[in-house]
């Protein structure tokens, strides 16, 4: 058999043999040839964006890879164009743009990801533009990501995007935001500029400081609250996130930030929707609307807190008592930002108090019940799966794992009982079943999207999503597949156990959005004695006396896979002074805390919470919670504690 001869082959065939006879045509061509035509040159990769207005025309934007410099200048409009012709496919493009002349302190940047994705991501043309990345527009919440990803890396840019990443999960989306107001001020006001850049100190000097920050936040603070407020929303409306391109139609949310209460929203396509708090408010649904880059939901009459206060109705100097409830209105959910899988939100929530008893003489009035001056508070808005798929246990294997949340109240005998639980401790057996405390018996497997899909008895399946790294999704559906319950958190297999806990001084982590004052630590005793401390600066003199902190003694015992802390409190009241370490006479058990390991990422001490409170009457316990925290252990005491 013969070889076909392509199209291309036959006619190249054909050209050869007119050439050797002359031609077709006359015959003063005696000896023709053909030239070879060489196929054009592959495009340059090229990055186009803008960079934000308080960057005058020709400022440098530049990136550096693999020893090389490539850089542009902007034009009077702000836009530049940078060509990026370099191989180090799996560096990390991370743009910087430099003022000129008086402008050389303003630094701002933008981490976009590895140059073989990015080069993917702008197709044939090899022009990335907004259209594919919004981060290509270089503005202060994107410096902000890059500084604060930077001082999670101990200072250092990471190499590659997958570290980018990794270090993104842990910052937290509100400091993002607070960092980039504080940028937009030292670019735009002058008083500011003086303040938080002096010396030298360049915009990339304060976002990759947190004594810088917390400075530049507290002195901001003091002067006029408001001005970082409105700082926060001016660097918010000039935020691009190509959220429709992204997300073809809103599905599901997982709204997750360390140290708030997660919680989920289920969107429908009628335009209705379900929020699950994951707590005492239960779900409640909504309607939405999107417009751009914003999602508004709006409630029909949830009821967030009501109690009983003392108001004078009548004006006759007699304040009597009246029913007052808080309403929630409505979220608005701005998308600020991109991440992998996710993206950073701020969420401003309306209120409104009212006095249904008394509707007719008191009127509704709006309230900042969540404290942020409008402002909002930002978080992590999950929307798909970006982590390892479930890999099947070959032996028995324990893990924690979030669930929806479970809360109730009870008063038996007239008594207070709260249960709050939001993560189970769960065992695996590689024939496909499994048990945990909440969720009791079920059957698992490996879903179609590598997802693990567990089973229980009361035909209930928890589908649980990968996010990150100990960071998952779980979506609870009923026999009939209607979704009854989502939540996300901490969570995974335990390949840490108590052991890794050893004396030393552990603490929630701080945040330089807090008072530096106000802190939390637990001291873990070589002796076997433990010791809480929250403090609170009540009269904001920079110095914590023992009337401005709750301490509590006690002891620690170790487990293996649980580390047992028993804190005990005086009998009487009024009686402050710390209880010897072991319960005694006139002390009585406060809190029990148990502490399951499940791993230790990067210094965080990852780990499921079982808090047994008996804080209102002696010897009956009041609350029960589950949740899963991360601690840092710290080298010394945060701050002192002076007696008075």
């Amino acid at each position: 058999m013969y070889p076909r001869l392509t199209t291309q082959a036959l006619t190249l065939f054909a050209l050869l043999i007119l050439a050797a006879c002359g031609g077709g045509g006359g015959s003063n061509n005696s000896a023709g040839t053909i030239e070879a035509v060489a196929p054009p040159p592959e495009p340059v990769f090229t990055i186009v964006g803008y960079v934000d207005a308080s960057l005058d025309a020709g400022a440098n934007v530049f990136v550096d890879l693999a020893g090389q410099r490539f850089s542009t200048t902007t034009d009077s409009q702000g836009r530049y164009e940078l060509e990026v012709d370099s191989s180090a496919s799996d560096s990390l493009v991370s743009l910087n743009a430099q003022g000129k002349d008086a402008q050389d302190m303003l630094i701002l940047a933008s981490a976009l990801g590895d140059l073989k994705s990015l080069k993917s991501l702008a197709g044939n043309d090899a022009r990335l533009t907004t259209d594919e990345l919004a981060a290509v527009e270089i503005t202060p919440i994107t410096t902000a990501a890059v500084g604060l990803v930077m001082i999670e890396n101990n200072g250092g840019l990471p190499l590659s995007f997958d570290e980018l990443r990794s270090h993104s999960l842990n910052v937290n989306s509100e400091e993002m935001l607070i960092a980039s107001a504080a940028l937009e001020l030292a670019v735009n006001d002058p008083n500011m500029k003086s303040m938080m850049l002096s010396g030298d100190a360049s915009t990339m000097d304060l976002v990759t400081s947190v004594d810088r920050l917390y400075d530049a936040v507290s002195s901001i603070q003091s002067e006029d609250a408001s001005k970082l407020s409105n700082a926060k929303m001016d660097t918010i409306s000039k935020a691009s996130t190509n959220l429709a391109s992204r997300q073809s139609g809103l599905d599901q949310l997982f709204i997750y930030e360390p140290g708030y209460r997660s919680s989920a929203l289920e969107f429908y396509e009628d335009g209705t929707g379900i929020e699950f708090t994951n707590a005492r408010l239960g779900e409640e649904f909504f309607t939405w609307t999107q417009l751009g880059d914003e999602v508004v939901m709006t409630y029909e009459d949830w009821v967030v807190d009501g109690r009983i206060v003392l108001i004078d109705t009548d004006d006759d100097g007699v304040e009597e008592e009246v029913y007052e409830e808080t309403v929630r209105k409505s979220t608005t959910l701005t998308f600020v930002a991109e991440g992998e899988g996710y993206d950073v939100v701020n969420i401003q929530t309306k209120h409104i108090k009212r006095y249904p008893e008394v509707s007719g003489i008191l009127p509704e009035v709006e309230v900042d019940h969540d404290g942020t001056q409008g402002a909002g508070r930002g978080a992590k808005a999950f929307y798909t799966a970006n982590g390892d798929t479930f890999s099947s246990p070959s032996d028995i294997e324990d893990w924690i794992l979030p669930i929806p949340g479970r809360f109730f109240e009870d008063y038996p005998d007239g008594l207070f009982f709260r249960s709050d639980i939001t993560f189970d401790f769960v065992m695996f057996d590689p024939a496909n079943v499994g048990a945990g405390a909440e969720l009791g018996s079920f059957d698992w497997q490996t879903n179609a999207e590598g997802h693990l899909l567990i089973t229980t008895e009361t035909s209930r399946s928890l589908e649980f999503i990968p996010f990150g790294p100990l960071l998952m999704g779980v979506v609870e559906r009923d026999e009939a597949g209607y979704t009854i319950g989502m939540s996300v958190g901490r969570g995974g297999k335990r390949i840490a156990n108590a052991n890794d806990i050893t004396p030393g001084i552990y603490s929630l982590e701080w945040s330089w959005l807090s008072d530096a004052n106000s802190r939390f630590w637990i001291n873990i005793n070589q002796d076997g004695t433990a010791k809480s401390t929250w403090t609170f600066d009540d009269n904001g003199d920079g110095v914590v006396t023992t009337s401005e902190a709750i301490m509590y003694t006690g002891n620690w015992d170790n487990q293996f896979e649980q580390m047992i802390i028993n804190l005990y409190r005086r009998s009487d009241r009024n009686d402050k002074s710390l209880c010897p370490p072991d319960e005694a006479e006139g002390c009585v058990l406060y809190n029990k805390r148990y502490w399951d390991m499940i791993d230790i990422d990067g210094g965080r001490f990852v780990m499921g919470h079982t808090h047994n409170f008996f804080d209102y009457l002696d010897d009956y316990q009041t609350r029960y919670l589950l949740d899963t925290r991360h601690w840092v252990k710290l080298d010394a005491e945060p701050l002192e504690v002076v007696e008075e």
